[in-house]
């Protein structure tokens, strides 16, 4: 009875329910950090190490033009001075805030200026591949040479496609630009890879139309 009695004094201390209580809350960081771990757990691929090796994530480096690794120049403030990285982002955390609702709502981890981007490249190398092919042509280039117009036509196609779609490989990281500011994690690991299916199917969706057009071009009688 005596054992009995010192245990329920022990637990209807102060000092040791406070104590359990903060083992068992969890403070908003810790759920922000918790999430962005859950979204970077869909990351852990060999595609996915690779783009954080390269871009990082949540520093002030994002993609630009599809491939290259950029650096983020914040514009100057309300005041007309200049504004560090951090700063900015700090700012314009609402706005972002938004952003990222509609970016999961959808399915999408490419902001609109870089979607402008890739559109600009893909028709750019549309025309390197038209370009190219009806030189080919002209010179009575056999199937095999053909074949040359295939990396032209193949990153046309999913560079316009990444622009449509709003989707492209940094999804594989569980990471998103929705602002054009900076790589950053995911809220989860379910939208992450709900967005990571979509890719795959849109990748998989370029090879089938890509092949199929090589194919009518390098064997179609001419």
């Amino acid at each position: 009875m005596q054992k009995v009695q010192t245990l329920v004094q022990q637990f209807s201390t102060p000092s040791h329910c406070s104590s359990s209580l903060r083992k068992h809350t969890r403070t908003p960081k810790m759920v922000t950090a918790a999430a962005s771990s859950s979204a970077a757990d869909a990351g852990n691929n060999v595609l996915g190490e690779g783009i954080r090796t390269t871009y990082g994530i949540g520093s002030d480096v994002t993609i630009r033009w599809g491939l290259l690794k950029s650096k983020v120049v914040p514009p100057p403030a309300k005041n007309g001075k200049a504004q560090t990285w951090e700063q900015y982002r700090k700012s314009t955390e609402k706005d972002r805030q938004q952003l990222r609702k509609q970016f999961a709502d959808r399915l999408e981890v490419i902001a609109y200026p870089e979607r402008e981007r890739r559109r600009i490249v893909g028709i750019a190398l549309g025309v390197v591949a038209v370009a190219l092919g009806a030189y080919l042509v002209s010179k009575g280039a056999s199937p095999l040479q053909r074949a040359w117009v295939a990396p032209p036509l193949v990153f046309s196609l999913g560079f316009i496609d990444s622009s449509i779609q709003g989707l492209c490989t940094e999804s594989w990281a569980g990471a998103w630009d929705v602002d054009d500011t900076g790589l950053e994690y995911m809220p989860n690991k379910d939208v992450a890879e709900r967005i990571q299916r979509k890719v795959l199917k849109m990748y998989i969706r370029d090879s089938v139309i890509s092949t199929g057009l090589l194919a009518a071009f390098c064997f179609w009688p001419l």
